[in-house]
């Protein structure tokens, strides 16, 4: 696998860990960390990353639901999948595609079984030739947890509006690093531990505003409900990162609209 498509065993082991202490619920991660044929030894199995994790994957899950009530007539699609289990954990109906490196979704497929309902792409975000496999949609709601940091300012770029175009509406949602948090990173992060770069990051929404782009969404990764699900030292550990880090690394989301 490349290097950046090792990073999907770091949010895997986290929501895994997370869910077996309650935190969390995935039992769908719990059962790929027990049987996939992976060295979870190489992975960083801080319990501070494992709550990370699931905290952020939590915020993308409530993103989808309200999506799903507002727009009963539109798509799912997830970049750089990984094996994650959203299609698992939120109820929803909509038609959903999950998309990664083609050695992702030959792994995704042993867990992850396509329906009449749910597909699987095997492509890179970039270029942006899958989106021929998608039927037209009305609307979408495009993910992009833990990829944007991969991909560079001009692949960022081209990605939203290609997806401007594709879509009469859409919305696109992912996380990214500040600057700062990058420059950072070199020296702590556990993507390191695969030779994974980061190489976007961005502080200001304006970055990827323009005709068709309106930014609406510029949000904290630890949010008042689940800080109130932590105890202890937890919570205290997570208040704190709450007030000191909360520009280093957020969620944003754009209203695209095809001009």
């Amino acid at each position: 696998m490349k290097n950046e498509s090792l990073t999907l065993f770091i949010p895997l082991y986290g929501k895994a860990l997370m869910s077996r202490e309650g935190l969390f619920p995935d039992e769908t991660a719990e059962r790929i960390v027990s049987t996939v044929d992976y060295d979870f030894s190489k992975v960083d199995q801080s319990r501070k990353l494992a709550i990370y994790m699931a905290m952020r994957a939590a915020h993308y899950d409530r993103m989808v639901e309200d999506y799903a009530a507002r727009h009963p007539e539109g798509v799912i699609i997830q970049l750089g999948a990984g094996l994650d289990s959203r299609v698992n954990r939120v109820q929803v109906s909509l038609p959903w595609y999950d998309l990664d490196f083609p050695e992702v979704i030959d792994l995704r497929r042993d867990y992850y079984p396509e329906t009449e309902r749910y597909h699987l792409i095997a492509a890179p975000a970039l270029p942006t030739d899958w989106l021929g496999d998608i039927p037209y949609h009305g609307h979408a709601l495009i993910l992009a947890e833990g990829l944007s940091m991969y991909l560079s300012e001009n692949d960022m770029r081209a990605l939203t509006s290609a997806l401007r175009s594709h879509f009469g509406e859409a919305e696109f949602i992912f996380d990214a690093y500040s600057p700062m948090a990058a420059r950072l990173s070199r020296w702590k992060n556990p993507i390191n531990a695969v030779d994974a770069k980061i190489d976007f990051a961005m502080d200001e929404p304006a970055l990827l505003e323009g005709e068709g782009s309106e930014c609406i969404l510029n949000s904290d990764i630890i949010t008042p409900d689940m800080l109130g699900r932590l105890r202890g030292i937890d919570r205290l550990r997570f208040r704190f990162m709450g007030m000191a880090g909360k520009k280093l690394y957020r969620i944003f989301g754009y209203r695209l609209t095809k001009m």
